[in-house]
């Protein structure tokens, strides 16, 4: 049998299997299949090859055979099944052809899931594999390590905020765990689903760990509650019964404290013994002694720690002689008291574990993860797992009723009282800037299955910029083992970190890339960086650039942050190796002169010597975050057939919104390909800024313009088809914001497309009425309710009807249906921006407050009405847009 394409006047048809005389045309399952056989057989496993490759990941294949990455995974995941492949766990998880393997090394593969690369090995060279010497197993891309710096993990760190918001509460369990000789009797207190049950679990587990208790230690849990007003049952309960106790008593029978010796009893809802119940276990907290139910002079003996749990008031709702035998007290704080940033963890666990649960990719919209953070959610943590489990609930049964291609998750899913969470936004405005990057994607994949956690929070979660950087060269040196250990060769190790420390100073906050540090953020810096080290990186830009201008001045205290933590690690011995010296030497000329120059003032004034490694790092730093060109935004053309018919399209979007970042081309019936094709490709070489044109189109020829104009041009363009108005004032108005890249701003229109539908005809006739809304009422409801996200529509109207009627009054003008409409479109627009924290930015403000100073005050006092009415402040950029667009209307 063999394998092959069928190519007709140079055209590829398909993938075929050739038997005999005749063909069998490949199903994707089979593609997959033949693509890992053959690149299996490629592979050079031995066992002097440690650190060589030892499989492919799904991405790998996806690309080699152009589908896209989830299908291939689950094709894999079909042959695993089916005994065919071979899958090894880790980051990225990757497959081999298990048959190949089996008969080229002569062994039998049972388990065809294997832990590691390292396991895999040991499979197949068994002892010879464990030779290897330590020292090899060390030298990757840095010199060994002492034990000093090594961190040994433990179950804490598995609970969300261990090193953040529970740190204190971590410590306080461990210390009562390991306090001798058998630790100390613990009480956890907290509201309803902040993790008690959880966490006491977690203090077991550790007990276990440490080797405090053995590994088959019991833990036994007793809900107080079940028999909180029956003393005898509980006395029956908790310690057992001898035989003629009572009525029914045939046997002797043991209770929960003789389960529990030798390791943890739990009583959850403590506060619901009664008094009685709790002076009970009195005896048994001090002396580890107790009786049966029934004996009056035999005592047994218990080795037990107890952990109790309370939502109440422990002063008021427990004895204080019981509270005097439990010497550590945790308090678990509410969700409402953890940060941001652990919310989001949680809430990206959470659908993990839902994606894991239902064994297929879950897709959430940016706007539902956001909407999760500022819900009130009063049941903590265990009903923001509820909540989130009914959500994709909800979405499975979509997915399965409708027989849709993937799970998706939708802000018009959600209900309202998740909803509401975003009209409080303006609390924790300065929170989420900081934190997450929930402006710059549309949606976010968790797959339960072959992803990790951190691989969707990289995606929301920002560096915290004034945050020593310690961890992220600790980060580098745990990563480089851990790709190590993996199977990475060394290439892509190198490959791998490189990408990390450009990563990580390509998130560098965006207001110190954008320049314009406040003066807050300079007092923050200027009490964690020596003043000497500022000055020696100000003079040493001055002197290689000759004038301190925007370009660099905005990375000085950037830079300056980490060149202090840089001084810090060195004196207490710490040196990280670069991955590629010669390679940032190479590609950085420029920005390692700066690099050197700093190198020798810092030398001169510290005594200090510094490390080439840390030049090469200071010039990648340079290059990544300081020296990129600043560019505009994303440009959209219009191309439809017929006489101006996309001319009509973007002048309605223009009047409606008055952006200049849309523009047309009509392309007459008669008209060639060709020609449209030139035309198309001298307005997007004339229009582009730097980040690429977005091409929206009809139909036919149009739809292949986008690959010919990039491969002539090399300017990024993307298409989009069946055009419509509301796409088009989509894909104007969220080219306009500043984070926007082209594939998200495709992804974000087509995400949104559904929702839109046909266009809305405007009639530009400039009839003047002194109350529009009442004749246009219905139908800018409609237009609007076809475009917003999010926003209550009628509410937006009815605000921003008498917003418009008060700016009309103060300037002595009337209001025809061009400006109602236009108005009320931007601004609608501009609230949902605010609240989503996504405002466009306007260089000149100051001068329009200058020289439309009283325009601006009425706009700007007219506009407390929507801030109130959403609870939101519009920013001084988004009020400028407002002036203008007024002030040219009514030409004042």
């Amino acid at each position: 049998m063999n394998y092959g394409k069928v190519k007709i006047g140079g055209f590829t048809l398909g993938d075929y299997y050739f038997k005999g005389d005749g063909r069998h045309k490949l199903n994707r399952k089979e593609k997959v299949y033949e693509k890992l056989k053959t690149i299996t057989r490629t592979l050079k496993i031995n066992n002097d090859s440690y650190r060589d490759e030892v499989g492919f990941d799904a991405g790998y294949i996806a690309k080699m055979l152009n589908i896209s990455r989830n299908n291939v995974s689950k094709e894999l995941n079909c042959l695993l099944n089916e005994g065919k492949a071979i899958k090894i766990l880790g980051k990225p998880v990757l497959y081999l052809d298990k048959i190949y393997i089996e008969s080229k090394f002569n062994i039998i593969i049972d388990d065809p899931i294997i832990a590691n690369a390292d396991k895999l090995k040991k499979l197949i060279f068994k002892d010879s594999f464990d030779n290897l010497t330590k020292e090899n197993s060390n030298k990757i891309l840095y010199e060994e390590v002492s034990d000093s710096n090594k961190i040994r993990r433990s179950v804490f760190d598995n609970i969300i905020g261990s090193d953040d918001s529970l740190k204190k509460q971590v410590n306080q369990a461990k210390a009562a765990i390991m306090y001798p000789p058998k630790g100390l009797h613990t009480l956890l207190i907290g509201p309803t689903g902040t993790g008690k049950t959880t966490f006491a679990e977690v203090m077991y587990r550790y007990a276990v760990e440490i080797g405090k208790l053995k590994p088959n230690a019991p833990y036994v849990i007793f809900n107080c509650a079940d028999y909180a007003e029956n003393s005898q049952l509980l006395i029956s309960h908790l310690f057992g019964y001898v035989k003629g106790a009572f009525t029914g008593a045939d046997t002797e029978k043991k209770g929960l404290v003789d389960q529990a010796n030798g390791g943890i009893f739990f009583l959850d809802e403590v506060h619901r013994l009664s008094p009685e119940g709790q002076e009970m276990l009195f005896t048994l907290i001090d002396r580890g002694k107790y009786r049966r139910l029934g004996e009056s002079e035999n005592t047994r003996s218990a080795d037990i720690l107890i952990i109790a749990a309370t939502t109440e008031n422990p002063k008021s709702a427990i004895l204080g002689t019981f509270l005097r035998r439990i010497p550590v007290v945790i308090n678990l704080p509410s969700l409402s008291q953890r940060s941001l940033k652990e919310r989001m963890t949680l809430i990206c666990r959470f659908f993990r574990d839902e994606s894991s649960k239902i064994k297929e990719p879950v897709t959430v919209q940016k706007e539902v993860l956001k909407v999760l953070l500022l819900y009130n959610c009063p049941g903590n943590i265990g009903q923001l797992k509820n909540d989130i489990q009914l959500i994709c609930a909800n979405a499975f049964l979509e997915y399965v009723t409708k027989q849709q291609d993937s799970i998706n998750i939708k802000l018009s899913q959600i209900s309202y009282r998740f909803k509401e969470g975003l009209f409080s936004i303006d609390n924790k405005r300065e929170e989420l800037t900081q934190n997450f990057n929930l402006n710059d994607f549309e949606n976010i994949t968790f797959n339960g299955i072959t992803e990790s956690l951190d691989d969707n929070l990289k995606d929301v979660i920002l560096y915290d910029e004034y945050k020593t950087e310690e961890d992220f060269y600790d980060l580098i040196l745990k990563n480089a083992q851990k790709f190590y250990n993996e199977g990475f060769s060394t290439n892509q190790i190198i490959e791998n970190i490189n990408k990390q420390i450009e990563n990580r100073f390509d998130s560098t906050p965006s207001k110190v890339k954008n320049g314009g540090e406040t003066k807050a953020d300079k007092e923050v810096i200027l009490k964690i960086v020596t003043p000497d080290i500022i000055k020696i990186v100000k003079d040493s830009l001055i002197e290689t650039v000759g004038i301190l201008n925007t370009s660099y001045e905005k990375v000085v205290y950037s830079l300056a942050l980490h060149i202090e933590t840089l001084i810090e690690r060195l004196k207490s011995g710490h040196i990280v190796i670069h991955p590629n010296i010669q390679k940032a030497y190479k590609d950085h000329k420029n920005e390692y002169a700066i690099a050197q120059k700093i190198k020798c003032k810092l030398e001169e004034k510290s005594s200090i010597k510094i490390p080439d490694d840390e030049v090469a790092f200071i010039a990648t730093f340079l290059y990544s975050v300081n020296m990129k060109k600043e560019q505009g935004n994303i440009e959209v053309l219009v191309i439809t057939h017929g006489y101006a018919t996309a001319t009509n399209m973007v002048q309605v979007v223009k009047t409606l919104l008055g952006y200049d970042c849309i523009h047309a081309l009509d392309m007459p019936l008669e008209e060639k390909a060709e020609v449209a094709l030139e035309k198309a490709t001298s307005i997007v070489k004339k229009i582009d800024k730097g980040r690429g044109v977005l091409l929206l189109v009809d139909m036919g020829s149009l739809t292949t313009f986008s690959e010919i104009i990039t491969e002539k041009t090399g300017i990024p363009t993307r298409t989009i088809r069946m055009v419509s108005t509301p796409m088009v004032i989509e894909a104007a108005r969220k080219a306009m914001m500043p984070n926007m890249n082209l594939d998200l701003l495709v992804q974000s229109v087509l995400n949104t497309s559904y929702l839109i539908g046909e266009g809305v005809k405007v009639n530009n006739s400039a009839a003047k009425v002194q109350c529009p809304h009442l004749i246009y009422e219905d139908r800018s409801i409609n237009m609007l309710e076809e475009t917003l996200t999010f926003l209550n529509v009628k509410k937006a109207h009815k605000t921003l009807s008498k917003v418009l009627e008060k700016i009309a009054l103060a300037c002595n003008k009337s209001i025809d249906e061009i400006i109602y409409i236009k108005f009320l479109f931007h601004c609608s627009c501009m609230i949902e921006r605010v609240i989503r924290n996504e405002p466009l930015p306007y260089k000149k403000i100051r001068e329009i407050k200058d020289t439309k100073k009283n325009l601006y005050n009425i706009i700007k006092d007219s506009f407390t009405l929507v801030e109130e009415v959403f609870g939101i402040i519009i920013p001084d950029s988004e009020l400028a847009y407002i002036v203008e667009m007024i002030d040219t209307h009514f030409n004042l």
